[in-house]
């Protein structure tokens, strides 16, 4: 392909995401030249990754431009792509969508996806999204939209209610489940797993499992002989801060006999019964939270790699990563197509889910765009766990797009981590975390609207 492929990164100061993508897509073969334009209200922070991006391209003897703005219109003029790693209002909120809740009995793990934290993310993002979707159908409008950002399917759905343009949400949760069962059964290719996945982003379940073809679900039951999924928690190795005894997988396995996500930290947010009513809940299922000092230690520690790296004081890896924004921009550019997993609206892959609400499945990706394959009915036992948050979220995007105080408390007395508070509490929490959020949620302080 002899075009010049140009990417836009909307956070693309971004420490954590912005080498990993950068450095992965520079690793596609075909594609001859790339204009990479890093957009970042911290533009230092993004001028950093462009030096970075240039020391990449000049080791690996790339033809590659690197440009850092915080201008919207000179980022996103004809992209072809457009991937979205931000987090509006950063640190500061986000330690308020942990602290205010646990005034309240509620402990959240992560607090980027549902329950009070989740529900404070995305009421603040959705307008910023809002806007960058009518940026980019006005600057790029023949651009491929990938959103990271959490709370991914509410996020997401902002983005395809205001765009027609191909637009997917994108998680790794799933290359965990693939790294345990690899592991496991001693494989050495992902080819040999074959898997049907359902649900929602960080609370989907898997319905079929195949190992080389044989029963997987079969095999794992030997496997365990009579143990709890537990007990083979040294088979997934994940960063000490995220791993898990998996304890509330295997409750979950062992009760409904399907796999949940395996990541505990995020599933237990889903339910009313792992992190209230008091902190005890969370040492009793070996939960660790991800704190705001530890998530700040990390992007120091990031800052520090990538100044090494720009340095020469520490290599650059070559190697790609299991996140596959370049497989999309490589199944697009270069007419290929691969399966995935991929957050879309609702057209039918879940049945007896709501049409419309954004849902995690298996889809295709090709020049396209993104069709979710079907992967049929969730099991009657997993339906009422996953429903109550299908129907929510939705909700909450109608609440955050119409700054609704009343629709916004629905929603937040929607959530099961909230089950336990009666409706003046609800209330009380929710004021405060918008109180909290009133710099960043122009659509609930506009005048008249109720305070």
């Amino acid at each position: 392909m002899k075009k010049k492929v140009k990417i836009t990164i909307i956070g693309g100061g971004s420490y954590n995401w912005c080498p990993t993508i950068i450095r992965d897509i520079l690793k596609i073969e075909g594609i001859k030249s790339w204009d990479f334009r890093l957009l970042d209200i911290d533009p230092p922070a993004a001028r950093r990754i462009a030096r970075l991006g240039r020391k990449m391209a000049a080791d690996w003897n790339l033809s590659a431009d690197f440009s850092a703005t915080d201008a919207q219109d000179v980022a996103l003029k004809g992209a072809d792509f457009v991937t979205i790693t931000i987090s509006t209002g950063g640190f500061e909120t986000m330690a308020r969508d942990l602290k205010i809740p646990e005034k309240f009995g509620i402990y959240q793990t992560v607090g980027d996806t549902v329950g009070p934290g989740g529900w404070s993310r995305a009421l603040r993002n959705i307008p910023v999204f809002v806007d960058l979707t009518q940026k980019i159908r006005r600057f790029a409008p023949q651009a491929f939209i990938i959103n990271y950002t959490n709370p991914l399917s509410t996020l997401t759905r902002t983005i395809c209610l205001h765009t027609d343009q191909p637009a997917v949400g994108l998680c790794h949760g799933l290359f965990e489940f693939y790294d345990l069962l690899m592991q496991i059964f001693g494989l050495k290719d992902e080819k040999q797993v074959r898997l049907r996945i359902a649900g929602l982003n960080h609370f989907f379940w898997l319905l079929d499992l195949k190992i080389k073809g044989r029963d997987g679900y079969k095999m794992l039951q030997q496997h365990l002989k009579g143990k709890p999924l537990s007990s083979l928690e040294k088979a997934c190795q994940l960063p000490s801060v995220f791993h898990s005894r998996m304890k509330v997988a295997a409750e979950l396995f062992e009760r409904y006999g399907y796999l949940p996500y395996i990541g505990d930290r995020h599933t237990c947010e889903f339910f009313s019964n792992y992190i209230v009513p008091n902190i005890r809940k969370l040492r009793e299922y070996a939960l660790i939270r991800t704190s705001i000092d530890y998530r700040k230690r990390l992007r120091a520690g990031r800052l520090k790699q990538v100044m090494d790296q720009i340095s020469g004081r520490e290599e650059i890896s070559p190697e790609r990563s299991r996140e596959t924004a370049a497989d999309i921009i490589a199944a697009v550019a270069l007419g290929r197509e691969f399966v995935d997993v991929v957050n879309l609206p609702n057209q039918g892959q879940i049945p007896n889910l709501p049409h419309g609400t954004v849902v995690e499945t298996l889809g295709v990706v090709n020049s396209l765009g993104f069709t979710p394959l079907v992967a049929g009915l969730l099991p009657e036992g997993i339906l009422p766990l996953v429903m109550p948050h299908a129907l929510n979220q939705k909700l909450i995007v109608e609440a955050g797009l119409t700054g609704d105080w009343d629709k916004a408390f629905i929603t937040l007395a929607n959530e099961p981590a909230c089950a336990h508070l009666n409706w003046p509490q609800i209330e009380k929490m929710g004021t405060a975390l918008l109180r909290a959020n009133k710099k960043y949620l122009p659509q609930f302080f506009k005048a008249g609207k109720r305070r």
